[in-house]
């Protein structure tokens, strides 16, 4: 995805630019039909080449109507390395996330959810000694339809960093060879948080 444009004159309408035709076909072939908040999604070829920003407007939950993703980090087909390592997957009510905390737990979930206002998922599994440095797993919802919109929400959300909470004492002199000892601490919330990712899964159940 490039760029995004919801059109004014036709609500519940937006125009989304791809890198290439191939992608174009891909998106119509995976999205197209699918249901998202009760809506039927129609996905086709636009008469246009070319997205043209024009003048942007505020959008119902305040966000703005226009967005260029061409340089986003976020972006997982930026370069032909990059998309070569993706498996293009039809939606399914089964989700794959990764890049999440370590220590992530099926309630770090319900809150998010909960939080976004989507529906929890029915199952979590936090698959265990992937990596040292975060973790990945498998979230199950009961329809397709509740996979797609929770996608859409939780995508690259910023879950903290739960970084260990580290103690230690601060001594000062007093003067002669009387000491004062303070103790003190960092707060659990580490200054990078994880980037959420979340993809569709081949599995047929999260557990």
């Amino acid at each position: 995805v490039l760029q995004v444009k919801f059109m004014k004159s036709k609500p519940g309408a937006a125009m989304v630019e791809m890198a290439d035709g191939y992608a174009v076909d891909r998106a119509i072939t995976h999205l197209n039909n699918n249901f998202m908040f009760g809506q039927k999604l129609n996905v086709c070829v636009s008469k246009q080449q070319a997205i043209m920003p024009g003048q942007s407007y505020g959008l119902e939950d305040g966000s703005c109507s226009y967005k260029d993703f061409s340089g986003s980090r976020n972006n997982r087909f930026s370069t032909p390395e990059q998309a070569a390592k993706n498996r293009i997957q039809h939606p399914s009510n089964v989700l794959h996330f990764f890049n999440a905390p370590l220590d992530v737990t099926e309630d770090n979930f319900y809150e998010i959810c909960d939080e976004l206002g989507v529906k929890r998922p029915s199952s979590v599994k936090v698959f265990s000694g992937k990596s040292e440095r975060s973790s990945s797993g498998l979230l199950e919802w009961d329809s397709k339809s509740d996979a797609l919109e929770t996608l859409g929400f939780l995508n690259h959300f910023q879950m903290k960093n739960p970084s260990k909470c580290w103690t230690g004492r601060d001594w000062e002199g007093l003067g002669g060879s009387q000491t004062h000892c303070s103790l003190f601490s960092f707060p659990p919330d580490g200054p990078y948080p994880y980037t959420l990712k979340l993809c569709f899964s081949t599995a047929q159940h999260a557990s």
